[in-house]
């Protein structure tokens, strides 16, 4: 199945964070194939923007060119232009070579760190291009400037009569965070936040525009496509607010139990007491099973800011909301659960051996579990036990090939094996059976004491930084 073609023309961002660099990681990100056209080279990182270098007009319509000629282009994105005479040959350009392509014009009139592209833009001006867009996506400081000290109500219906306007909210002080689509011919729907995060994350804005334009190719509504860019941005937001907030993350509780009941138990147990990761893992039970369970554990976990992982059901991960998946050696592979959970999610997998952690370095997952180091009766189909030994062969060539991933040991793991274990280079352990306790008032005591202690291991034996990063 060819993948769909979605063309971008935007600024380089050098840093990566935003402009045509960051709308083709968007379109990877959700399946699809994207195509850039330079509009402008600019000197900026993600909190400095220096210099903007148009790109000649005659280049882009170029680039446009040969694209055009080559790749059935349905879809393109319109980032930053230099001048709205630039714009009305770019869409003029599109609307000849594909009178049928859809163009979603994302008005970028300021970069995230304050640099201005544009003092001003004459909707006037403006009129008889929309005409040729699909769908523009302004901020609310956007749609502001495109008014012109005009009435913004009256802004808003003369653009909505021409093309779909998608309003982005982040930028209002009244009902911040909520996203309108006006529809022409329709009633607005409107689009609340799940949460506010209080972040403004560099290239955010292009990764929602582009995000929309990738579900447009992919055959959803308008609607849909509004929604579902709205969602995978906030998974966008919340993964730069957990980069912001970085959690030592060291001590993964991997939950047991002879039922759903019991699982929950163990779970609000270690939560109640200090444990801040759970992977919940309930193994031969049906999806529905586990789905209802996760809900259950996923309000545990929120209730005592705990990050919650899936054993190895990525379908579960999304629709709960979880915060990441678990995979092991036969399960999905990585780089296809980055696609379906897309930006947010922490994804680990299971390694043995020295190539299997190359194989998911390569995947770009977010930590691995390495083991088992004894063996356990919790899995089945055990490969080979490492021990110290086997931990500080595979750390030394991990340390060689300068593969910095976070290295969680696994495996029937007790309280006496942790420092041990922490002297090879392991940055994190999983346990089940080690906080696995039913509850009393002694037993409560003795695991607050344990998790306690353990973190105070990792606190004491590290000369790095052993967290846990949530990745893109």
């Amino acid at each position: 199945m060819i993948k769909p073609y979605i063309l971008t023309i935007a600024g380089h961002d050098p840093s990566g964070g935003a402009g045509i660099t960051a709308d083709i990681d968007t379109i990877r990100q959700l399946g699809g194939k994207g195509l850039s056209v330079c509009t402008a080279l600019t000197i900026q990182d993600d909190l400095t923007f220096k210099k903007c270098i148009w790109t000649d007009a005659g280049i882009i319509l170029e680039q446009l060119e040969i694209l055009m000629d080559r790749y059935p282009v349905q879809i393109a994105k319109i980032g930053i232009v230099e001048t709205t005479e630039v714009l009305h040959q770019i869409l003029n350009f599109l609307k000849y070579k594909n009178p049928a392509i859809r163009i979603i014009w994302d008005p970028v009139v300021k970069s995230g760190s304050g640099y201005t592209f544009h003092d001003s833009i004459k909707l006037t001006e403006l009129y008889k291009l929309l005409e040729q867009c699909y769908l523009i996506t302004p901020n609310y400081d956007e749609i502001k400037i495109l008014s012109g000290g005009r009435n913004i109500a009256e802004t808003i219906t003369e653009i909505s009569s021409r093309c779909h306007l998608f309003l982005k909210g982040g930028h209002r002080d009244d009902r911040r965070g909520t996203d309108i689509l006006y529809r022409k011919n329709l009633l607005p729907l409107e689009f609340p936040p799940r949460e506010i995060l209080n972040i403004d994350r560099h290239g955010s804005g292009c990764v929602l525009s582009t995000a929309i334009a990738t579900y447009l190719e992919q055959g959803y509504s308008p609607e849909k496509s509004c929604e579902l860019a709205k969602e995978y941005t906030y998974r966008f937001l919340l993964d730069g607010l957990r980069k912001v907030k970085t959690e030592k993350l060291s001590l993964q509780y991997i939950s047991q139990g002879q039922n759903p009941e019991e699982h929950l138990e163990h779970i609000h147990n270690v939560c109640i007491s200090g444990g801040k990761w759970v992977q919940l893992r309930m193994k031969n039970y049906p999806e529905r099973e586990i789905l209802k369970t996760a809900f259950h554990a996923l309000d545990i976990c929120r209730q005592y800011g705990a990050r919650l992982l899936i054993d190895d059901s990525v379908s579960v991960a999304k629709a709960t909301g979880a915060d990441g998946v678990h995979l092991g050696k036969n399960d999905l592979p990585p780089g296809e659960a980055r696609k379906i959970l897309g930006p947010g999610f922490t994804i680990g997998g299971t390694a043995n051996t020295m190539e299997d952690i190359e194989e998911l370095a390569r995947e770009n997952v977010n930590y691995i579990g390495l083991g088992p180091f004894r063996f356990t009766t919790t899995k089945t189909n055990l490969s080979p036990v490492l021990g110290i030994q086997g931990y500080s062969r595979i750390m030394e060539k991990v340390k060689q090939k300068k593969i910095d991933i976070p290295i969680v040991a696994i495996g029937g793991i007790t309280g006496e094996d942790i420092l041990p274990i922490l002297e090879t280079g392991i940055t994190g352990v999983a346990v089940s059976g080690l906080l696995t306790q039913k509850h009393s008032e002694n037993n409560s005591i003795e695991l607050e004491k344990t998790i306690a202690t353990i973190q105070e291991y990792f606190q004491k034996t590290t000369d790095r930084t052993r967290t846990v990063p949530v990745k893109r």
